[in-house]
């Protein structure tokens, strides 16, 4: 039979924090691994330099906004990395480079409060676009603790500077469990001690908690009680830890405030609305990320898409990031209350800006709709719709988390802070798009070769032109494999292989065979059989089939409407990645999907995946995570043609 897609559960639903997340990072192995290559060595874009010689220079007659007020026209000198002088009359060291700042504005590097970090090359992207400094919300500890190994040695001057919370706090089942990978949960107050410990031993700068059911977006699922939500605040604030909670309703945003959480990871998602909610915020003088960007996005609502088309924006976003910004959630809010958000959540704006509660600039990158570092610039332009002045929102992405997070002598402009610096053409101040109109880029002094960083975009994109004008495969039928065969073969490609944990050091096992029975009448089908071990932070095990003429290598695929197979196998959740080349090692496409011990035909549309399918470099399908042994039997996998 036919499954229907509603039928098919999306991997990654619509839960604000549909995080890429660590699944990306540690999948980055799936593949690559299968390359037997022994060392993952990721790597560092031309762009950057990692000299230690800092340049002394000075910024003359600019504009500047230091993180609090603004500087009609000042010269800045910077030396070690530092800034060493502000003001209109100061005598300038022979050795420095001068500026010349007419006409522009020099702002404080940007900082985003709230991100999720897949891997190093999301801080790379994030400083090409002047946002220096970054607010992890949810993170994998291994990727966070190398990171933090490399800022502390030196090493990390072509990112963006990170903090992160971590692995957060949700209940088994709860909202941050949803994404294939296994995490530390909490089932009551007796566990918050242990939990904020585990921690702070791995590096936690504070402390992330989900409060969320589901029923802001029509999803319900487990989630903390009070109890333990107020046991981890007095266990994080008595070890000297913030506190931010994921808080989906207005009502769990006011328990949390009451409990004493410091900040709201958003503003809540559902339509309800208390004129009073302002000053509850403000009397338990807690900050707000609003994160405007995603939620427009949850709503249906992408104006990102303009930034691809922003000529000061655009030669910079590679492949990815414009697949991200054109990405949408799947739709589970109701059409009349997607249409009352919009304006609820500026009446919110208005009210906490009216009780003066500090509001942070926050994307919530990559979730769908959003991109690393880009996404800031929109979400200055939604705060401004919002009701707050430039300024203000400036203070946002400045100061404010600079403030917040304990980002010392960062988001300011001053003697003795770090010279992480933005030069624009224009004045923001009066038109909060001219943040877009990037000149230069420092960290830590050092200036950032967006020029080289642009010639990159340039080639990847001549390169994926090129694939798109390469010939797809001739299939008859589409078929790929109907296993009916004496041998385990395709019709085009480097074949099948199988893919477990095993070459990361997992326990999970997989093999398969050719068997005489197959779906709907057929043959025969492949029947691959093994067992997901527990204990690992990833598991899995499964069959990975290789489009290009070798492992690997691209094939374009993009004249097919989609991939169908039949399957049928041990009642269990069952993952479909699709790889490409331009999303490098990570899946571009993720979906996990039920399966039972009858016959069912799936379908996957290219179309809704938002895949352009003309790079695929692999196929897996197999178990993922759920320990057990399993077995299933693939047959009559295609592709399906599109309608001429």
């Amino acid at each position: 039979m036919r499954i229907d897609k509603d039928r098919i559960k999306p991997f990654f639903s619509t839960n604000l924090i549909a995080i890429n997340l660590i699944i990306n990072s540690v999948l980055l192995v799936l593949v690559f691994c299968l390359l037997s290559s022994p060392v993952f060595v990721l790597p560092v874009s031309s762009a950057f330099s990692q000299e230690k010689n800092l340049p002394i220079f000075a910024i003359k007659d600019v504009r500047v906004f230091d993180g609090e007020k603004v500087i009609p026209q000042a010269t800045v000198i910077i030396a070690s990395g530092r800034i060493k002088a502000v003001g209109q009359n100061i005598s300038l060291p022979t050795e420095a480079e001068i500026i010349d700042g007419r006409g522009k504005t020099l702002l404080p590097g940007l900082i985003d409060a709230h991100v999720h970090i897949v891997a190093p090359q999301a801080l790379e992207k994030a400083l090409i676009f002047g946002v220096t400094a970054v607010v992890d919300m949810f993170m994998d500890v291994n990727l966070m603790r190398d990171i933090k190994k490399r800022q502390a040695e030196g090493r990390a001057q072509n990112m963006a500077y990170l903090i992160s919370a971590g692995i957060l706090a949700t209940a088994p089942g709860g909202h941050g469990t949803q994404y294939g990978v296994k995490i530390p949960t909490l089932i009551g107050p007796e566990e918050a001690a242990s939990f904020v410990e585990a921690r702070i031993g791995e590096g936690s700068d504070f402390i992330k908690i989900i409060y969320d059911s589901g029923e802001a977006y029509f999803q319900p699922r487990p989630t903390l009680d009070l109890a333990t939500i107020a046991a981890l605040i007095q266990e994080a604030h008595r070890r000297h830890k913030k506190v931010v909670v994921h808080a989906a309703t207005l009502q769990n945003c006011l328990d949390v405030l009451k409990l004493g959480a410091d900040g709201l990871a958003h503003i809540y998602f559902n339509d309800a609305f208390d004129p009073d909610f302002g000053r509850v915020v403000a009397a338990h003088k807690a900050f707000v990320i609003p994160t405007l960007a995603v939620l427009e996005s949850l709503s249906g609502i992408n104006e990102a898409t303009t930034l691809l088309v922003d000529p000061n924006l655009s030669p910079y976003l590679m492949a990815d990031d414009i697949r991200s910004l054109q990405s949408r959630f799947p739709a589970t809010i109701p059409l009349e209350v997607k249409q009352r958000l919009s304006e609820t959540r500026k009446k919110i704006i208005g009210q906490l800006r009216e009780s003066k509660v500090p509001l942070l600039a926050g994307t919530d990158a990559p979730n769908p709709g959003t991109a690393y570092g880009v996404s800031l610039h929109h979400e200055l332009e939604l705060l401004v719709w919002a009701g707050l002045s430039p300024l203000e929102a400036l203070k946002a992405a400045t100061s404010l988390p600079a403030e917040k997070f304990g980002l010392k002598d960062r988001g300011i402009i001053r003697p003795g802070a770090m010279a992480d610096l933005v030069l624009v053409d224009g004045n923001p101040l009066e038109d909060i798009k001219a943040t877009r109109k990037i000149v230069s880029v420092w960290k830590e002094g050092q200036p950032v070769d967006r020029r080289k960083y642009r010639q990159e975009v340039a080639r990847e994109k001549e390169k994926l032109e090129q694939l798109k004008k390469a010939p797809p495969p001739v299939l008859s039928s589409g078929l790929i494999s109907d296993f009916e065969g004496e041998k385990i073969t395709a019709s085009f490609g480097a074949g099948w292989a199988i893919s477990s944990d095993s070459v990361v050091g997992g326990k999970s096992k997989a093999s398969m065979e050719l068997i005489k029975e197959g779906a709907a009448g057929s043959q025969g089908s492949l029947r691959v059989s093994g067992e997901v071990a527990g204990g690992g932070y990833i598991a899995w095990a499964g069959v990975m089939f290789f489009p290009g003429e070798t492992i690997m290598a691209p094939a374009n695929l993009s004249s097919y409407e989609g991939l169908s197979f039949w399957l049928k196998g041990t009642e269990r959740q069952y993952a479909l990645f699709i790889f490409t080349q331009h999303a490098g090692f990570m899946p571009a496409y993720r979906r996990m999907f039920k399966a039972w011990e009858e016959w069912q035909e799936f379908f996957f549309s290219f179309k809704e995946m938002g895949l352009e399918a003309h790079d695929v470099t692999g196929i897996f399908i197999g178990a993922f995570q759920d320990a057990g042994p399993f077995w299933f039997q693939l047959d009559n996998i295609r592709l399906k043609e599109k309608a001429k």
